[in-house]
């Protein structure tokens, strides 16, 4: 009875720690499916964190009206590799950024690449 008892809680113990790892993250099903939209504009705002890195640049809009971008990177363990680091953006600087636009076409998505003013290319980790 004991033996049977410890198994049914290493086997619980298991199952609670295996399902932690599928509830952490989210899927992008608001993303849209089609052709990416690329943009240029004006860093605003560089944010190097867990679980994803957030640049944010204003765009001139057809109508001159000015768009907040917010474009997601993967985790910086992810990206760092890439050639993305902690200071690579500073308010101010000028970039080309290619993103997947969410479904309602607000100005927010994950970043495909990254033009930098210098002509570098920086690829997004992609999803």
């Amino acid at each position: 009875m004991r033996n049977r008892l410890i198994t049914l809680l290493v086997v619980a113990v298991g199952l609670l720690v295996a399902s932690v790892p599928v509830m952490a993250h989210h899927g992008d099903a608001s993303f849209g499916n089609g052709d990416p939209v690329t943009v240029k504009g004006t860093v605003t705002e560089w944010f190097w964190a867990n679980p994803h890195c957030l640049l944010k640049f204003d765009v001139k809009g057809d109508d001159g009206q000015v768009q907040h971008w917010v474009a997601e990177t993967q985790s910086p363990f992810t990206i760092t590799n890439q050639g993305w680091n902690k200071f690579l953006f500073k308010p101010g600087d000028q970039v080309t950024v290619t993103v997947r636009a969410i479904k309602n076409r607000k100005f927010i998505g994950p970043i495909a690449e990254v033009v930098l003013a210098d002509g570098r290319v920086l690829k997004g980790a992609g999803r």
